[in-house]
């Protein structure tokens, strides 16, 4: 089976801004884009014409997006998927066999308190592959690809990562590493970033890396801050929480609050080697 990029699709525009996001990157890697949408089980209708509507609506929905897309760019291969169940479970299911899982935010500007993003935010957390989570386009002019580190065996495989967007899009990198002085001493954060760079331009020739180390802020605070202008941040599921938690507090708080198309990777597994990552896919990065 060719490789897909899933994309959630909902009527809404923040989902078309999503979809249009992720064909632009199926069409650069050369993969599938597999638009979902999901449709909760028959049981959670009240009466069966209202499911039937709802499926209806679904598929209607779907061919609109495909004929949208394929009409923007008519070399992709783009397949439909409807699904039966809640649209985060269904995205774990079908994450499994994906390259990318792509979403578009449910939390809008003027929303405030963890209860808001939590569809984009579970499906996040949950799903087997890499998630990008696309906001309403920025009308801020926006270059840069944005990665934090962190010491940690994820934030490593992330730069590798973020390396290969930066490349892919023809933009800058720009590798963070932010803290107020609580965690780790300050006399050793130069060195730590100037270990991530070690290397990175020789494994990516023509790469532009600038460096940008903040000890005044927290690392969510100065990614934030950092992507307000990016094309692309990449943050972590776990980076040094370690096995102990689900997802990072830095992950969590950047999620709740995207400013631009911000990726999660999957965290880092034993035998990764910053060095050699698997082409395409997302291992890890920093996070709290």
């Amino acid at each position: 089976m060719k490789k897909q990029i899933l994309v959630g699709v909902d009527g809404a525009s923040v989902g078309s801004a999503a979809a249009n996001w992720a064909a632009e990157r199926a069409r650069d890697l050369g993969l599938q884009l597999n638009l979902v949408h999901a449709v909760p089980e028959p049981w959670a209708f009240p009466e069966k014409a209202l499911h039937e509507n709802a499926i209806a609506q679904a598929k209607d929905l779907l061919n609109s997006e495909s004929a949208r897309i394929s009409a923007q760019i008519p070399a992709l291969d783009v397949v439909t998927t409807l699904s039966a169940g809640e649209p985060s479970e269904s995205m774990r299911r079908l994450s499994a066999d994906a390259e990318m899982l792509v979403v578009g935010t449910d939390r809008r500007p003027d929303n405030h308190g963890e209860g808001f993003g939590s569809v984009s935010f579970q499906i996040a957390i949950i799903s087997h592959c890499a998630v990008a989570i696309v906001p309403a386009p920025s009308r801020l002019e926006s270059s840069g690809v944005v990665v934090g580190v962190d010491g940690s065996r994820d934030s490593e495989l992330a730069v590798e990562y973020a390396a290969d967007e930066a490349l892919r899009m023809g933009q800058e990198l720009v590798i963070l590493h932010a803290g107020s002085g609580h965690d780790s001493a300050p006399s050793g954060r130069p060195v730590l970033l100037s270990e991530s760079v070690q290397g990175l331009r020789a494994r990516h020739p023509g790469l532009v890396v600038r460096e940008i180390l903040d000890l005044e802020r927290a690392p969510a605070e100065a990614l934030l801050d950092a992507s307000t202008r990016a094309r692309l941040l990449v943050i972590g599921c776990k980076g040094r929480g370690g096995a102990r938690v689900l997802v990072g507090s830095v992950a969590q708080h950047v999620l709740l609050n995207v400013h631009c198309p911000t990726l999660i990777t999957r965290p880092a597994i034993a035998g990764d080697a910053p060095d050699a990552p698997e082409p395409g896919r997302a291992q890890g990065l920093q996070t709290g």
